[in-house]
């Protein structure tokens, strides 16, 4: 494992901030609504503002959902650990050993190693992620349900193309989409699945980056 405790500390939180920062900063949301609105002659934020601020924040909070799941997916090959269980080093059968030979000690298993330092960097994460958007107790158990969710669906089959509509879907995608557009469906849901690729791409890029320095701590 070639990061230390604190170094997963601190990386986890940077990682929360700068998700927040990549989303809000660039208007990643705000951008996706309005386009959509421009592309296919639809009511936009001049035309109906309560309705645009109501879509953007809970559209906001999918896409907050989406890209932390993406970084909980994509955690243990950035940092460069296989969750599996099998033992590392010592083969499953050996030789006897000669007797009066000294027998070393059988190494933990690669689950064992990394597991603490992932759930470690998963619990900082959130916790940040939590403080930054002032949640209630309530409010976290909510995100925590979604997210579990998101993850179960995207579990059975991630990516997946209806045969009615030859148009992506998942948990994402089908709660933008009505969201977004419920009387156009398959038109919200397409503009939906590429906002996601979008949001994958971004997570992909926060992730890059806070693991990209080495630090001193």
């Amino acid at each position: 494992m070639p990061y230390r405790p604190r170094e997963l500390v601190v990386r986890a939180r940077e990682a929360a901030a700068l998700l927040l920062s990549t989303l809000d900063r660039n208007e990643m949301v705000a951008r996706f609504l309005d386009m959509y609105a421009a592309e296919n002659r639809r009511p936009g934020r001049a035309d109906q503002p309560g309705h645009y601020r109501e879509q953007l924040e809970t559209i906001r909070r999918e896409a907050v959902l989406a890209m932390a799941l993406r970084i909980e997916k994509a955690l243990p090959t950035r940092m460069k650990v296989q969750v599996t269980m099998r033992a590392v080093g010592r083969p499953a059968k050996t030789k006897k050993a000669k007797k009066g030979a000294k027998s070393k000690p059988k190494k933990k298993p690669a689950l064992e190693l990394a597991i603490p330092l992932l759930d470690m960097f998963r619990e900082e994460f959130f916790v940040a992620l939590g403080q930054a958007l002032d949640w209630s107790d309530d409010d976290a158990g909510d995100f925590w349900r979604d997210l579990q969710y998101y993850e179960n669906l995207t579990k059975q089959g991630p990516g997946r193309r209806t045969r009615a509509t030859n148009a992506a879907s998942g948990p994402f995608v089908d709660r933008v989409g009505l969201l977004l557009d419920p009387s156009l469906m398959e038109q919200s849901r397409r503009a939906a699945a590429k906002f996601e690729s979008e949001l994958h791409t971004a997570a992909d890029q926060v992730l890059r980056e806070v693991f990209s320095r080495r630090r001193e701590n």
